[in-house]
């Protein structure tokens, strides 16, 4: 399952499409992994971007529930929304223009590529 507010990961993949910001992907994943039992293939805070430094997320998790919360999931995602509220406190982000959301766009893409590749031959 792949949940994403990056349109180039969604025309290319089948997703859950979040319509907002990075934090409200990290939201979407929460409430997947608390409701629908769902658990973390992918880091929330991958990539060397800080959430104040890009506006594009997308986060891998099984598509199968689990029987139960996966806890570790759960501390995850919970760190990674106190440190996107930690960033968004502490810098503000910048008005992106066209480019830089194309440029953050691919950057995610790619790093979702890759990320997909190593964990489940979908390429």
């Amino acid at each position: 399952m792949i949940v994403t507010n990056n349109p180039q990961v969604a025309a290319k993949f089948d997703t859950r499409f979040v319509d907002g910001s990075y934090g409200k992907v990290l939201e979407k994943v929460r409430q997947l992994i608390v409701q629908e039992q769902r658990v973390l293939l992918s880091h929330p805070l991958s990539s060397s971007l800080k959430p104040n430094e890009t506006y594009y997320k997308t986060i891998i998790l099984a598509a199968t529930p689990a029987q139960a919360i996966d806890l570790e999931s759960l501390a995850y995602i919970e760190s990674a929304l106190e440190v996107y509220e930690q960033f968004s406190q502490d810098r503000t982000c910048p008005k992106w223009t066209e480019k830089g959301l194309a440029d953050f766009a691919l950057v995610d893409f790619s790093i979702t590529r890759s990320t997909l590749e190593r964990i489940g031959g979908f390429f």
